[in-house]
């Protein structure tokens, strides 16, 4: 996913919304968790979360999305501290996943988001 900060550089369009995820993954000290979260933004090829579990640049994590249980593998980008213990993580799927997004409507972009 590329920088928020960078609108030009983002391969697919981000979309604003809050919506629930479940994060699965192995905290750094490999102990399992798993914990529900919302996304902040997200696109075709990851999403902006507010996680309370602390997780590091290029640890891997499993999305599930509660309402289709779909999931999907991915990485995280970045993690910044935020307020209330929580932390804003960036997240990259593996694959672009534009269908895991309950989006009726998504941008067009998404419809052709390239195999990276």
């Amino acid at each position: 996913m590329a920088s928020t900060s960078d609108p030009a550089r983002r391969r697919s369009q981000r979309l604003l919304r809050r919506l629930p995820v479940v994060v699965r993954g192995e905290s750094p000290k490999q102990k399992s968790f798993q914990e529900e979260a919302v996304t902040i933004a997200f696109n075709a090829h990851g999403a902006l979360l507010v996680l309370y579990e602390k997780v590091e640049p290029g640890q891997k994590l499993l999305l599930m999305n509660p309402t289709t249980w779909d999931d999907q593998e991915a990485r995280v980008v970045y993690s910044t501290p935020s307020y209330g213990g929580t932390t804003h993580v960036g997240i990259e799927f593996v694959r672009p996943a534009p269908e895991f997004w309950p989006v009726s409507d998504p941008p067009k972009d998404w419809k052709m988001a390239p195999v990276a």
